[in-house]
Order: structure tokens, then sequence, then C-alpha cells
């Protein structure tokens, strides 16, 4: 079925909220307010956009016998556009590098939970006790050997 004979059953309906194609308008240099005729040609224009890729990325993914569409299908799909695949290989790329960073970065790295606390336990000698008392003994406590 052709991609455009599926969206009419949409039309006069905007998909994208009338604040994000604002903030896509006034990015790329348009008024602060845009005209509404403005934002209803963008959503009509990306709607269309994402649907016919969508459904060229599903046919790719229907003759490799795929029922799900991968990134694959998406690049191919735009495969002779060079700005549109570029773009995507970027994201991809950029994906990738948020991924291993976040493997890199261990999050409960620095939350201690009861098995550690226990390993972390050192047990006290009574040398340990002399050297707080001697400091406390006169009086006066001292930090690296300054008196506070």
């Amino acid at each position: 079925m052709e991609p455009r004979a599926r969206v009419g059953k949409n039309r006069g309906q905007q998909n994208f909220a009338d604040q994000d194609l604002q903030h896509f308008l006034f990015a790329h240099g348009d008024t602060p307010n845009s005209l509404e005729t403005t934002k209803r040609v963008l959503d009509e224009l990306l709607t269309d956009f994402i649907t016919e890729l969508c459904f060229e990325a599903h046919r790719s993914a229907q003759l490799s016998g795929r029922q799900k569409i991968k990134p694959d299908d998406i690049k191919f799909a735009c495969r002779k556009n060079p700005e549109y695949l570029g773009k995507i290989n970027e994201t991809f790329n950029k994906k990738t590098q948020i991924e291993e960073a976040r493997k890199l970065l261990d999050q409960n790295d620095d939350k201690i939970t009861k098995s550690n606390v226990k390993a972390l336990e050192e047990p006290l000698g009574d040398a340990d006790d002399d050297d707080l008392d001697s400091r406390m003994a006169t009086g006066r406590s001292t930090v690296a050997g300054k008196m506070i």
C-alpha cells in the first residue's frame, strides 16, 4: 500500500506538538511566534517524510525476510541521500561513544552496600586509641602539627 494512502486518515490533525514545531522553526531562523499555517505545513511535511522513510525501511526489512525494522534498514533507505546518511551515521557513532563512556563509568561505584561495609571494617587495636588520647590530653586538638 502506498504510504500516502495510509496517512490520509490523519489529515487535518497535527502529529507534533505546537511547542515542538515552534522551537524547531525558531532554531532554524523563523520568528519567535510562527504563523499557524507555517506550523501546519511543517507538521505535514515532517509526517510525510517520516512515514515514507519508514515504509521504505520496511520494504528493505521485508526483502531481508524480517518483520521488524533495524537501523541498517533506515540507513539503506537513506543511501541515495548522502546528507541524511551522514547525519544518521553521526548519530549512531555518538550513541556508541555514549554507551562506551557509560561502561567506563560505573555508576554504582560510590554506593556502599552492607556487604561492602563489612569488608571495609578493620579491627582497631589499643595503639589506635593512644594516639587520640595523647592529642586530647593537652586540652587542644592538633591537625597536622598545627594547633587549632
